[in-house]
């Protein structure tokens, strides 16, 4: 019997495949449920996508406020019209966040999830067997 778990404690990233001992999945920082390593390729590419949405969703807020800022202290801006830059600000954030969805809004770019074709592909052969 292996114990793996004390060496996914210590490394920089441990990575438990399949369905193995409970601790060792615990422990990991990823756990694949399965034996293909393309997920976790796949997990690393979302990954870095997710993090930079969040970071370009941050410099898009923090620069709605400063503009903001700025209009408030010429004596440009009202209340409503923070409120409104507000809204439309978080809007805009949260349709951003959003092409990171299989499926979601795709305003910048026309490509799709590649598991996705799979499942339209999937259910256009099922059609076919019926």
């Amino acid at each position: 019997m292996k114990i793996d778990a004390p060496a996914l404690s210590v490394a920089d990233i441990g990575v438990a495949m399949g369905e193995g001992a409970a601790l060792a999945m615990e422990m990991s920082d990823v756990t694949l449920m399965d034996s293909k390593l393309d997920k976790l390729l796949f997990s690393i590419k979302i990954g870095t996508k997710v993090i930079m949405t969040v970071q370009e969703n941050i410099a898009f807020s923090v620069a709605a406020k400063l503009v903001v800022i700025a209009l408030t202290f010429g004596g440009k801006m009202t209340l409503l019209g923070a409120i409104a830059s507000d809204v439309g600000v978080m809007l805009l954030v949260s349709i951003n966040g959003m092409k990171l969805l299989p499926g979601g809004p795709r305003l910048c770019c026309g490509k799709r999830w590649q598991y996705v074709q799979v499942l339209d592909q999937h259910k256009s052969s099922a059609g076919e067997l019926v």
